[in-house]
């Protein structure tokens, strides 16, 4: 294309004071017929001198030559010389460099006019035109016989580049006021008439960033200026300009563009303290060892396909950066604020995999704490998304992942309404690379399979991340197969919004914490009473005792006397070895008695059975009268209305009492041989635990046949006290304080409640990870020459369970004593 460009007069065109020329300062004319001269110019950017909303027919001052190469410009004209005797109105003289024309718009405006690679355009000088060579084309354009007045405008004052004693750019430096205030000076100037020279490089990261080039000119012009880190191969400095959530790189002359990018957001790491690293090792031993305390697993499938270097999430350099930084904040981070005391986060697993063409699993079975999301976070600065995005791979291989752990927990007596929670988050862009029929059908397979297998414990999130426009009929179908075979799916598309990533995250980890608590609450509280009618039964009508002052006052009492009318039997559960008991028939307690008498009202109650004060009696030979003999204990009945017989009701609890009792002697002999556990002085003794000896007194009636029993112990001392539960209740676990005096041992200050902590742990660890004792309750007697802890109503807690009696709450209530007992010096 040619034809003749009239100019207006430099004059009119900038001036002194350097304002934008007018509109009609070009006006493009006819080819002419003859020319006295032709110049054909070179495409450069669009922030020429002129300005960019001019015509694209403009001049433009040439780059900057290389400061090594100085030799003078080939170009000789008879125009320089006429520059330099016109009366110039600008203060610099003309630069020995060649005028410079640009030719074409803003898609082909960033070559550099230096020409520092072959597909750029080199000026070739001939007497009477100055022709232009280009790769892909040439253009010629003719001008009239006006002399044009070109403004070259000077470069930026760059100052010294502050370096620290390494010899790297020290950015905390701040520049010179010097600078700073000639930098302010420029901001008269029109952003248009700020010079970018765009790179190859540049050019495709801004097209693939959403990025203009006059944001570039106004990151220039407003935009925060600071050392950046030097290049890495030749060491040279460059500056970094931050404007409205825009970074731009430039070289040294702050002219050169080398890239460009969103400022992303800042998620701070957390400070790991040498505490949360112990912690985080016990976890994942307990993970690889003590599978069967795992509450949940979340597998979380990154799509890393080449789409996910797009930067279109505002605050995120890329998608890949909004999905870690979104997964780390507001799914790691809110349950872990959500459970400050890690009490409900205990064994909780994520495994993270990357999908390519294959699937990566970079993180797998990590605990849910503090450590993992600092490693979310680093996660997208070490990888890179590239190549394509194959859905059946990382479905393999969390298929592969779940199906192994399933196997295991149902090998170790795992229950199916005991198994953890197994989620799945499928986060992906778009399509996947495997669309084929077959990767259909086996898509559909490896889901149906997957649903069947675990049943309602399947969770799976699908998260679209693109356009509206993006094709997102994979995922939401996937959803559809696991919703339509038992499991619970959920379909997202949350766009390109980091607000919508963070919304549906929160979601998500509100989900996994309702089912992790349903799964830690599948017990009975032992401080509450259960419904009406659990498990088929009615509950008893019953009135508490008074209590106050009643010193005087006569409760009302049954008595029961054997003779005619009843046949009473006391018998004692005992222990014949190899986990085998009987009944013997013994005497009563005290001489002579004959019968009992129980009041009517209960003074206590748990949540299976209700606690009666109890005493035996004799009869007055003269007055035929039934009197108290012997000390005051405690009678237990069962608070449902079932039968009550010592088979029936009364054996698991006699079982429990002595098989913990036998557990209690072991732990009391391990205390004293343990080194650290030696006593400082004689009065520093550590405690001994001992469970009460309980007996059951059966009595018939001789008319009508029916037989009872209660379970009477010996009335325990002073301030009673539940230490912990098999829900998970600790005494003091919250807020850490003991109400108990210490003892000096070798090991250091110890507590004495510790000690029945401690026991329940011990249980725990010497039975090969199979039972627990807890539901610890009684006194601490001090009365004798050393303090023991006399334990009344333990619970017993299998795996393999139940085999305990109805307290016994299987893998329940061995999670919930381990996430929250604290391990102290005893343990």
């Amino acid at each position: 294309m040619s034809g003749t460009i009239a100019f207006a007069s430099p004059t009119q065109c900038l001036g002194d004071n350097r304002k934008r020329p007018p509109d009609d300062a070009f006006e493009i004319q006819p080819p002419q017929a003859k020319s006295s001269r032709v110049f054909t110019g070179e495409i450069l950017s669009s922030s020429s001198a002129f300005g960019s909303n001019l015509s694209p027919y403009r001049f433009a001052s040439t780059a900057s030559r290389d400061k090594e190469n100085q030799k003078p410009s080939p170009v000789t004209s008879s125009r320089e010389s006429s520059f330099r005797g016109n009366s110039n109105p600008f203060p610099r003289e003309l630069p020995p460099t060649p005028a410079v024309v640009d030719l074409c718009d803003d898609d082909d405006d960033d070559i550099n006019a230096i020409g520092e690679d072959s597909s750029k355009k080199y000026l070739n000088v001939k007497e009477e035109e100055i022709e232009v060579v280009k790769v892909r084309r040439s253009k010629k354009v003719t001008f009239n016989e006006i002399e044009h007045e070109v403004k070259y405008f000077s470069r930026y004052p760059v100052e010294e580049v502050p370096f620290n004693d390494l010899g790297t750019i020290n950015e905390n430096e701040e520049t010179s006021g010097n600078s700073n205030a000639i930098l302010s000076s420029e901001q008269s100037r029109a952003t248009a008439e700020f010079t970018v020279l765009s790179s190859r490089h540049g050019r495709a990261r801004r097209q693939l960033r959403n990025i203009s080039k006059r944001d570039l000119q106004a990151a220039i012009k407003y935009g925060k200026r600071q050392p950046a880190h030097p290049d890495r191969r030749t060491g040279k400095p460059r500056w970094k300009f931050v404007h409205d959530g825009l970074v731009y790189i430039t070289d040294e002359t702050m002219r050169n563009e080398i890239t460009s990018f969103q400022e992303a957001v800042t998620i701070d790491m957390k400070d790991v303290s040498v505490e949360m690293i112990d912690h985080h090792t016990e976890v994942k031993r307990i993970l690889r060892e003590e599978r069967h305390l795992c509450t949940g697993h979340t597998f979380i499938v990154i799509d890393q396909s080449g789409s996910m270097r797009n930067s279109d999430v505002n605050g995120f350099r890329s998608r890949s950066h909004a999905a870690y930084g979104t997964l780390a904040l507001d799914f790691i981070s809110e349950q872990l604020h959500l459970n400050p005391n890690k009490d409900g986060l205990l064994a909780e697993s994520v495994s993270v995999i990357e999908m390519r063409d294959t699937a990566k699993a970079v993180l797998q079975m990590e605990p849910l704490d503090w450590i993992l999301f600092n490693r979310l976070c680093r996660r997208p600065n070490i990888t890179r998304p590239s190549f394509h995005g194959n859905y059946n791979e990382s479905l393999i291989c969390v298929e592969s992942m779940i199906v192994n752990e399933y196997t295991q927990l149902t090998e170790d007596g795992v229950d199916h309404k005991d198994m953890p929670t197994f989620s799945i988050v499928f986060l992906s862009d778009g399509r996947p690379s495997d669309c084929t029929r077959e990767d259909t059908q086996l898509r559909t397979n490896i889901l149906t399979d997957l649903t069947k297998l675990v049943n309602s414990k399947l969770l799976v999130y699908a998260m679209g991340v693109g356009t509206n426009g993006a094709d997102f009929g994979v995922l939401s179908s996937m959803v559809k197969v696991v919703n339509a075979n038992g499991g619970e799916g959920q379909f997202v598309h949350a766009g390109l919004s980091a607000v919508a990533l963070s919304s549906t995250f929160s979601d998500i980890s509100n989900t996994l914490t309702t089912h992790r608590t349903t799964l830690l609450s599948n017990t009975n509280d032992g401080n509450n009473l259960p419904t009406d009618n659990a498990g088929g039964k009615t509950k008893k009508k019953f009135t508490m005792r008074e209590t106050g002052k009643i010193v005087g006052k006569k409760m009302p009492v049954e008595t029961y006397i054997h003779g005619k009318e009843y046949t009473i039997k006391r018998f004692r559960f005992e222990n014949k070895g190899s986990q085998r008991f009987s009944w013997r028939d013994v005497k009563f307690a005290n001489h002579g008695a004959v019968g009992f008498e129980k009041e009517i009202h209960p003074f206590g109650k748990g949540s299976e059975r209700l606690a009666f004060r109890f005493s035996e009696v004799v009869v007055d030979q003269k007055t035929k009268v039934a009197k108290k003999t012997g000390k005051t204990m405690v009678a237990k009945t069962s608070i449902h209305i079932e039968k009550e017989t010592k088979e029936d009701f009364h054996k698991d609890f006699c079982r429990v009492q002595n098989v913990s009792q036998d557990l209690a002697e072991k732990f009391n002999h391990a205390v004293r041989k343990a080194p650290s556990l030696v006593a400082v002085d004689e009065a520093s003794r550590p405690p001994e635990l001992q469970f009460m000896l309980c007996h059951v007194y059966s009595y018939t009636n001789n008319v009508t046949k029916e037989e009872k029993a209660l379970l009477v112990e010996k009335k325990l001392p002073g301030k009673f006290t539940k230490y912990n539960s098999n829900n998970g209740y600790v005494k003091g676990a919250k807020d850490g304080i003991s109400d108990t005096r210490t003892i000096e041992l070798e090991c250091g200050t110890v507590p004495l409640e510790e000690f029945v902590q401690a026991f329940s742990h011990w249980v725990y660890v010497h039975s090969n990870h199979n039972l627990i004792v807890c539901d610890l309750q009684g006194v601490l007697n001090e009365e004798g020459r050393y303090p023991i802890f006399q334990l009344t109503d333990p619970a017993i807690c299998t795996r393999k369970g139940p085999r305990y009696g109805k307290t016994d709450m299987k893998i329940s209530g061995i999670r919930n004593f381990c996430r929250t007992h604290r391990c102290g010096h005893v343990c």
